[in-house]
């Protein structure tokens, strides 16, 4: 599904004035229908006891008007509450201002403190606040008496539906300007914004449903727009059927490169995701004092040591390592690798040589991160997997920088570093070094623990050895990711979900979208 900035969506806007000639009006017609369809359908029993809508002095606020109307002509009680004097308002808001008032639908005017008591009032008796004080262009910190406003709407006990956008929430990176509307549900308008898929916008705005206000698909394609979300239909392509005739070197060979003393679980972890993600063989390469683990704990897996030092990984395995690889599809370096000269070493000279794509984590980020210089003499397609932290170290940033643009520092470092970016989190953004941004939807607050690092590692490296593109398999590995956490939640809840759990969720995940795929079942879904 597109995403798009506040930029984009008003480009589109105007291109639909402008050349397709639907008057502003029409659209904002559209869009304060649609969203009161969509207000109706969620909240019918609030509405019972009434509506505030709050309006603002522009565009937004014109939506709120039309909403109004609608609401009152379904015959639902409904109270306006403007911020600012009437005659500050023009053009369309003006015209569907002027429209409710000879409604006779109750207008009260915002315009001290003391007209603060008639809206607690009317808050303590009604059963919905519609938002539409500030829309998708507000680029500063609501303040004073506007401030106050949504202060009082937060602390009601009031569901709360936003216009477009929660006012006070910047609408392309999430994150809220000040003082912020907390929404129950958004009703966006044309497109979803990009800001409602981040964090903290993704909560701040609820449950998001997009309302078409009819801007032709012509136009929408003439707006250069390089975000989505990634959807399912996005990866189902990935699970056709496959032939009868084939065999385990038909779905590649995959090498997980990571381990140290204290840290060899991250290999195992990576190794299991790459197997039951479907790659034909893994092989797990670690220090060498570290085999006897591996042999203990990876069943289906290749085993293979290599020289170590201090129980990580030794310079001179650098050469032992692109041997390795010599042959294979692709190998995931990083997991559990640990810190250290030698380590560090080992990391850059691979990067620099290695002839497969890369998929690149944890510890192995750190070491780029001190010299990035192999980045840019890589001879093969490079996933970078970073989380916040490391990815602040990568651009010489802080860690409250990427968390308050997340898009722009995974475009940042995807173009700088030429490489496939995956910057982790809630709301996991993938960025090629093109500019186009994916970002996830999938996952929950119990995958933020040790080792589901490793299995997204395992799960990217394991699509790329099957032949699927690099970045067409973050972008799958991050979704089928957080959807193998989303079912492992359903079975032991958030607080004792682990990597383990995830990797063993797998299979329900990769079996359901066969069975989407497989002609087979659908011929049988279609007998019952």
């Amino acid at each position: 599904m597109k995403l798009v900035t506040a930029e984009q969506m008003r480009e589109m806007d105007r291109l639909a004035i402008d050349t397709i000639k639907i008057p502003g009006i029409v659209l904002m017609e559209n869009a304060g229908a649609g969203a009161t369809e969509v207000i109706e359908d969620v909240f019918e029993d609030e509405l019972d006891f009434g509506a505030i809508i709050l309006c603002g002095p522009g565009n937004n606020g014109g939506d709120g008007y039309v909403i109004a109307r609608h609401l009152y002509n379904r015959g639902y009680d409904v109270a306006v509450f403007q911020l600012g004097a009437k005659n500050a308002l023009k053009g369309d808001a003006r015209t569907n201002w002027k429209i409710v008032e000879n409604m006779d639908i109750p207008i009260y005017s915002l315009l001290k403190d003391r007209d603060l008591e008639v809206l607690e009032e009317a808050l303590d008796e009604c059963g919905l606040v519609v938002d539409a004080l500030f829309g998708t262009g507000l680029s500063k910190p609501i303040e004073g008496l506007a401030a106050r406003v949504i202060d009082l709407v937060n602390d009601s006990d009031v569901a709360i539906v936003a216009v477009d956008i929660p006012s006070g929430l910047s609408a392309d990176t999430g994150q809220p300007l000040g003082p912020v509307i907390m929404a129950d549900l958004t009703a966006t308008f044309g497109l979803p914004k990009v800001g409602q898929f981040l964090y903290p916008g993704a909560e701040i705005c609820g449950e998001v449903e997009v309302v078409d206000i009819s801007i032709p698909p012509e136009v929408e394609e003439r707006v250069y727009a390089p975000m989505q979300l990634i959807d399912w239909s996005d990866v189902l392509p990935l699970f056709e059927p496959r032939d009868i005739d084939t065999h385990k070197g038909t779905y590649g060979h995959a090498v997980i490169l990571g381990g140290s003393t204290g840290m060899s679980g991250a290999a195992v972890l990576a190794g299991q995701a790459a197997l039951v993600m479907g790659a034909g063989l893994v092989t797990v390469a670690v220090p060498e004092p570290l085999l006897p683990i591996m042999e203990s704990n990876l069943i289906e897996c290749l085993k293979a040591g290599l020289p170590a030092q201090n129980g990580q990984f030794a310079a001179t395995a650098v050469q032992p390592a692109l041997a390795m690889l010599a042959g294979k599809k692709v190998a995931a370096l990083g997991p559990g690798l640990g810190r250290g000269e030698s380590v560090d070493a080992f990391v850059r000279e691979l990067v620099a040589q290695a002839e497969i794509p890369l998929v690149i984590d944890a510890d192995a980020l750190n070491a780029l991160a001190d010299d990035p210089s192999p980045l840019s003499k890589a001879k093969a397609t490079l996933v970078l997997t970073p989380h916040p932290g490391e990815m602040a170290r990568l651009l010489g940033t802080t860690v409250e920088q990427v968390r308050k643009d997340r898009v722009a520092c995974a475009v940042d470092l995807a173009k700088r570093s030429n490489t496939i970016v995956v910057l982790k989190g809630a709301g996991t953004v993938v960025a090629a070094p093109d500019g186009r941004v994916w970002i996830n939807a999938t996952g929950n607050p119990g995958m933020a623990s040790g080792g589901m690092g490793d299995v997204l590692s395992g799960m990217i490296a394991s699509l790329i050895a099957q032949g699927v593109d690099p970045l067409d398999a973050a972008v799958a590995g991050v979704y089928l990711h957080g959807y193998a956490g989303d079912l492992a939640r359903e079975s032991v809840g958030e607080r004792a979900l682990t990597a383990s759990e995830v990797v063993e969720a797998l299979p329900l995940v990769t079996s359901l979208f066969e069975e989407i795929m497989d002609p087979a079942a659908e011929w049988e879904d279609e007998d019952e």
